[in-house]
């Protein structure tokens, strides 16, 4: 079997052996995930740059693409998403979640609907009763004009759809903006008035905060840890000091794994200087020039893979098991979603 983004070699295979195969549950579940058909973008429109990484490592990509990645790289799981398009200035929002929404309908998988924050509400509420759409992912590229810099959580996710999120239960699945991400205090102080003015709304704060890098993750973690309500997948978040930080602040039922594919279709490691993180991959990449010596990269497993591995060695090593990697990797988005499905009866 080949996948249009990666090639599955012993290395891989041995990695998922070793690592990972003893401790996956045999359902899992992806609670951030892009999927996309080439015909959403709009060629006449240049999208709205954005830093190197992780140009050339993957373009759209289909459901059908993405359920062969899972079955290449998970053999003997059933895997499902929670997946939406990716928020590119010059997407066709409608046209992607019409997609998303009519390939997981009568699933095991959900969609979010790509939302832009000038929408109308009857626009809104047209996209979210989509069936098997549970939610929004907004992003400040889709704030019309966005030409970079720091943007409000407001700017992108503004109060009268945020009314319409609460007043249903509806899912909200926040890549946060500004480039401190929860080490900026304005980021904290917004996700507490959005929590309390809308708390209905089902949270979900994608990256871990995009707390890549410690200083985001030790800075922004305690101002959310009282808040069970808050809730976070760990999408792109290589980092072993991250993952047990998070764990230890928030408790494993408060996160949800997540791949953020198809961007980690690459290979590679990640290394850390300060607030900076260096992604050390095989990949041909015009990006990539921290090379490392042919026999080293060789010995590169999938990117997703270090991110799990990481993340299942974290649980065990404090002090935690089987119940929680089975919550974190399953249970936690599950049940989430459950109560979404069934007060979206009523949308």
């Amino acid at each position: 079997m080949n996948h249009l983004y990666f090639e599955y070699n012993d290395v891989d295979r041995r990695f998922f052996e070793e690592r990972l195969e003893p401790w996956l549950p045999e359902y899992i579940f992806d609670a951030h995930r892009h999927v996309q058909l080439p015909e959403h973008l709009d060629d006449a429109e240049a999208p709205f740059a954005r830093g190197a990484f992780p140009d050339g490592i993957a373009g759209p990509e289909s459901v059908e693409m993405a359920r062969l990645g899972y079955e290449i790289m998970f053999p003997g799981r059933n895997v499902e998403m929670l997946a939406f398009g990716s928020p590119q200035s010059n997407c066709d929002c409608v046209a992607n979640n019409a997609y998303v929404s009519d390939e997981f309908a009568g699933t095991g998988s959900v969609g979010l609907a790509l939302v832009r924050p000038d929408w109308e509400p009857q626009v809104l509420l047209r996209e979210l009763r989509r069936p098997a759409i549970i939610g929004v992912k907004p992003y400040e590229r889709l704030i019309p004009g966005f030409e970079g810099g720091d943007a409000s959580i407001f700017d992108l996710m503004p109060h009268f759809q945020l009314e319409i999120l609460d007043e249903l239960g509806a899912w909200l699945t926040l890549h946060l903006p500004r480039k401190e991400r929860l080490a900026d205090r304005e980021n904290v102080l917004e996700i507490a008035e959005l929590r309390a003015r809308y708390p209905r709304v089902v949270l979900v704060i994608a990256h871990l905060g995009r707390t890549y890098a410690g200083r985001y993750a030790r800075e922004g973690f305690p101002a959310l840890a009282e808040d069970p309500g808050i809730l976070f997948d760990n999408s792109a978040v290589l980092n072993p000091a991250v993952q047990a930080l998070s764990l230890d602040r928030f408790g494993p039922e408060r996160i949800m794994w997540a791949s953020d594919h198809p961007i980690f279709y690459m290979r590679g490691r990640r290394r850390w200087e300060g607030d900076r993180y260096i992604n050390l991959t095989s990949g041909d990449y015009a990006w990539n020039t921290d090379r490392q010596p042919p026999q080293v990269e060789a010995t590169y497993a999938l990117s997703l893979y270090e991110q799990m591995a990481a993340c299942i060695d974290t649980i065990f090593a404090l002090g935690y098991g089987e119940a929680e990697i089975e919550a974190v990797f399953r249970t936690n988005a599950r049940t989430k979603i459950a109560e979404v499905l069934a007060r979206k009866e009523a949308w």
